[in-house]
C-alpha cells in the first residue's frame, strides 16, 4: 500500500479515536456535577458521605493501573477499550437504581476501574495507529479531545438534569458511551504479537520521571474540582475554571511526553489524563466535605465563602509549585 494512503487510513482512524474519547470524557462528566445531590436526596446520606464515591473513583482508577499493559499485551487492545466501556455503562445504569450507600461505593468502584481501563486502552489504540513521526502532536490532539468532552459533559449534563431530571442524564451519559463504542470499532488496529509483559507493572500506567508535574496538574485539576459541584447550585464560574484547566492542561501533555523516553509516550499520557482526573475527583469530593451542613443545598454565605477560600490558596500553591518546582525539573530532565 502507497505511504500516502497508510497515512489517510491512519488520520481517519486517528480522527475516529478521537471522537471516541471526546464521547467518553462527555459520558462519564455528564455525571459528576449532579450525582452528589442525587444520591443525598435519594439515599438519605449526607453530602460528605455522598462525595467519598469520588475519592473511591479515583482509587479504583490507580488501582487497576498496574495491569493496563499485561491486559493491553495478552488481549486485543481494541476489546479491552470497549468491554470496559461496556462495563462502565453498565455502572452508570446502576445509579439510576442503586438504593443504599454501599452499593454506591461499590458502583463508584467498579465505574472508577473500568474508566481507568478504558481512557488507557484507548490511548494505547491511539498510539498503535499514529505514525511514529506524528505520535507528538497525536498525543496533545488526543489529550484536548479528552478536555473538550469533558467541558461538555459538565454542561451537557447539568443542562440535562434540570430539563429531565436525573435518569435523563445518565441515559444521556449511556447514549454518548455507546457512540464512543461505535466509533472505536470502526478503528483498524493492526495485529501485534505479545511480547509477555509481566502481570504486575508500570508500563502504560505511571511515567515515574513525571512525578513531580505530576503532582503539580493534580493540584491544577483540584481547582475546577472543588468547583464542580457548585454549578448544581447555580454558580456557572465553575465553567471558567474548566476552560481554564482545558488551556493550561495542553502545556502539561507536552511537558509529560517531552519527559519520556523512547516507547513510553503513551505512559505519559496515561499519567497526564490520570493525573487531571484525580485531581478533579479529589476536589469534588473536597468540595461535598466541606459542604457537609445536613442539607443537599450549599449555604451560600458560608459554604461558597469556604470553598473559594480553598480555591485561592489551590491557585497560589499550584502556581508557586510549577515555578519552584515543575518548571526547573522539566528543564533539566527533558529527553526531547
Amino acid at each position: 500500500m502507497r505511504k500516502s494512503n497508510i497515512d489517510n487510513l491512519w488520520s481517519l482512524g486517528f480522527m475516529r479515536m478521537c471522537f471516541a474519547n471526546f464521547l467518553l470524557f462527555a459520558s462519564i462528566y455528564a455525571l459528576f456535577p449532579v450525582l452528589p445531590s442525587v444520591m443525598v436526596s435519594r439515599l438519605g446520606i449526607s453530602t460528605g458521605q455522598a462525595g467519598s464515591m469520588f475519592l473511591v473513583f479515583a482509587a479504583a482508577m490507580f488501582l487497576v493501573g498496574p495491569f493496563h499493559a499485561y491486559l493491553g499485551d495478552e488481549y486485543k487492545r481494541k476489546h479491552v477499550l470497549v468491554y470496559s466501556t461496556f462495563v462502565m455503562l453498565g455502572a452508570t445504569l446502576g445509579y439510576v437504581f442503586v438504593d443504599t450507600f454501599p452499593r454506591l461505593l461499590l458502583l463508584a468502584a467498579v465505574q472508577g476501574a473500568a474508566f481507568g481501563l478504558a481512557t488507557t486502552a484507548g490511548i494505547t489504540v491511539a498510539i498503535d495507529i499514529t505514525a511514529s513521526s506524528h505520535r507528538s502532536a497525536g498525543n496533545m490532539g488526543f489529550a484536548l479531545a479528552a478536555r473538550l468532552g469533558m467541558l461538555v459533559g459538565v454542561g451537557v449534563g447539568v443542562w440535562m438534569f434540570y430539563l429531565k431530571g436525573f435518569s435523563m442524564v445518565a441515559y444521556l451519559s449511556i447514549l454518548c458511551g455507546i457512540f464512543s463504542i461505535l466509533f472505536s470499532l470502526r478503528v483498524y488496529v493492526a495485529f501485534r504479537a505479545p511480547i509477555g509483559v509481566s502481570r504486575c507493572n508500570l508500563d502504560r500506567f505511571l511515567l515515574l520521571r513525571g512525578w513531580i508535574p505530576a503532582i503539580n496538574l493534580m493540584l491544577i485539576a483540584f481547582i475546577p474540582g472543588v468547583a464542580l459541584p457548585l454549578i448544581k447550585q447555580g454558580d456557572y464560574s465553575v465553567l471558567f475554571f474548566l476552560v481554564v484547566l482545558v488551556v493550561l492542561t495542553i502545556p502539561f501533555t507536552k511537558i509529560f511526553v517531552k519527559l519520556s523516553h523512547h516507547c513510553q509516550r503513551g505512559t505519559a499520557n496515561t499519567t497526564c489524563h490520570l493525573s487531571m482526573d484525580a485531581g478533579l475527583l479529589i476536589g469534588m469530593a473536597v468540595c461535598c466535605f466541606l459542604s457537609d451542613n445536613g442539607n443537599e443545598q450549599l449555604h451560600f454565605y458560608t459554604d461558597f465563602q469556604l470553598i473559594y477560600k480553598v480555591i485561592g490558596i489551590a491557585i497560589l500553591v499550584a502556581l508557586a509549585f510549577y515555578f519552584l518546582l515543575t518548571g526547573p525539573y522539566y528543564k533539566r530532565k527533558r529527553v526531547r
